[in-house]
């Protein structure tokens, strides 16, 4: 049977999506935010028209871009926000040290520098940045808190609220040292910066203490 004129192929989304992850390795090079929609089609080993078909645009482009990294970090987001210790002090320090690995070795920071700078000098962007990756990015924090006030390992408390004290620090100082070279000028130990911030983070969100067993 023919296909409905203007219906899209079954492997549409598909194809899409593995475009978006071409054009993603070309962003993040240097300059590649800078790259015209010629250049990205040429790093993508792609045409300029079969961009706009699957996009549309430059901005089409950039959403797509956020929500493959979405898409591509979900499975590490489940793995990361399931506590590995019902110590609560050891749970948040695997977490944010998981963080700050995924950030410098396996490039999540650029890939958040590169999509924050586009969701701030472009303001239709900048709900598809929050959406796409800042937001899983947060909700990884209330997961991994959530988790442990259901445990009744942490005082209850507006996990949304906490999970933006526990990670901001450390996100800010990611982007300090690692987006923004400012090991080079002033550097920080991240790691020393970790276990001071989660004493910290225990004083304002205190563990639940358990109650001693009754005597018999």
């Amino acid at each position: 049977m023919a296909r409905t004129r203007g219906a899209r192929n079954a492997d549409y989304e598909e194809s899409r999506l593995a475009l978006a992850r071409q054009v993603r390795t070309a962003l993040l090079e240097d300059d590649g935010l800078r790259s015209s929609l010629r250049e990205l089609a040429a790093s993508a080993g792609t045409s300029v028209a079969t961009l706009k078909h699957y996009f549309g645009n430059r901005e089409g482009i950039i959403v797509a871009v956020m929500e493959s990294l979405r898409i591509d970090g979900a499975p590490y987001i489940a793995q990361v926000s399931s506590p590995t210790s019902g110590d609560l002090r050891a749970s948040l320090t695997f977490v944010l040290k998981r963080l700050t690995t995924a950030w410098v070795k396996y490039r999540v920071g650029d890939m958040h520098a590169a999509m924050l700078a586009e969701g701030l000098s472009r303001k239709q962007l900048g709900p598809s940045y929050v959406t796409l990756m800042l937001e899983p990015l947060l909700q990884l924090g209330e997961q991994v808190l959530q988790r442990h006030v259901d445990a009744k390992e942490l005082t209850p408390c507006d996990v949304r609220h906490a999970s933006l004290a526990l990670l901001s620090p450390l996100v800010m100082a990611l982007l300090h040292q690692e987006n923004l070279s400012g090991a080079g000028c002033r550097p920080l130990d991240v790691n020393a910066l970790i276990g001071a911030h989660v004493e910290a983070f225990l004083r304002a969100f205190p563990p639940l203490r358990k109650r001693a067993p009754a005597r018999a």
